[in-house]
């Protein structure tokens, strides 16, 4: 319990960083996680996942989710279909065994698919919000809350307040202060750009001036930011380090090849970034399913008895 209450309290310290960081220079701070943090915690999470069997009810049940992928892509389907449809693949996986019912369930999830993907916000849900704000924000503080309802600490509830706290906090504090992004980062950001065009719902905004652009970025950055830092802090919690060394190396080998790709050719860079982002996005999915299950258990357990 002293080593979980030490965890979560350098917790607070992270998230209170990166907010600071993420309010005097939100810009920059989304690119350098994104290209830094980023690639060595999707490649070290892709890793512990596949140890722990994806959360999956079967062995293989990641080829499924492969395939599907596959066919989207070969289809030339857009975001929004892909993640829709591993998204409902990943809840069956998880909580269905009998082949028949597989198929039955996901068939009827695609045909319903043709429905819900027909409005503009579902699309905008699955294509642009799950993959990024939802992914590392909402799943981040799913996964803080699982962990404080069964270790019951007093310091766990502080650091998920602390977590609810700083987005509220970026949007009231020094909200006049405005640091100029240095050129790189305005030319690397464009890529980040539609989340703030879409949200403030103006294409042609200057999201680099525009103060409410400037606090939705502030947020952004502090979600992703702390999304990766969190990730590291749980290294003796869920022992993701626990791998062979071949393994390791070729962790390493990668990571540092992604980040030099991206500070050599950003476009192409970032390209590569976003398929292992989406990757891991996707594969995360039956555990995000569990941690909301886990949720429900939890606070189900704690109700009083009628």
């Amino acid at each position: 319990m002293a080593a979980i209450t030490r965890i979560n309290y350098l917790n607070i310290i992270a998230m209170l960083a990166s907010a600071v960081l993420a309010m005097f220079i939100p810009f920059e701070l989304v690119l350098l996680s994104y290209a830094i943090l980023g690639p060595l915690h999707y490649l070290t999470e892709i890793s512990w996942l596949n140890s722990r069997q994806f959360f999956t009810l079967k062995k293989h049940d990641y080829l499924l989710i492969a395939t599907v992928v596959a066919a989207c892509i070969l289809l030339k389907l857009p975001t929004a279909n892909l993640v829709y449809y591993t998204f409902g693949l990943s809840f069956i996986l998880l909580s269905i065994n009998k082949i028949l019912y597989r198929v039955l369930y996901f068939t009827l999830w695609v045909l319903m698919g043709y429905f819900l993907l027909s409005n503009n916000l579902l699309r905008t849900i699955f294509g642009l919000y799950i993959p990024t704000l939802i992914h590392v924000y909402i799943f981040t503080g799913a996964f803080l809350l699982l962990g404080t309802l069964k270790d019951k600490s007093f310091s766990g509830y502080v650091a998920f307040a602390v977590f609810l706290i700083c987005p509220v906090l970026l949007n009231v504090l020094f909200t006049d202060t405005h640091h100029q992004p240095a050129q790189w980062a305005t030319d690397g950001y464009k890529y980040f750009a539609h989340i703030n065009t879409t949200t403030l719902r103006n294409q042609s905004i200057d999201i680099y001036a525009n103060r409410a652009s400037i606090i939705l970025t502030r947020i952004i950055a502090f979600a992703y930011t702390y999304h990766y830092i969190n990730w590291f802090s749980k290294t003796k919690v869920i022992n993701w380090h626990r791998v062979g060394k071949a393994t390791a190396l070729v962790i390493v080998l990668i990571w540092i090849a992604s980040v030099t790709l991206y500070f050599y050719n950003y476009q192409l860079g970032i390209k590569w970034l976003f398929i292992l982002s989406l990757a891991h996005v996707i594969l995360e999915f039956p555990l995000n399913h569990k941690s909301f299950i886990d949720i429900g258990k939890q606070l189900k357990s704690k109700l009083p008895l009628t």
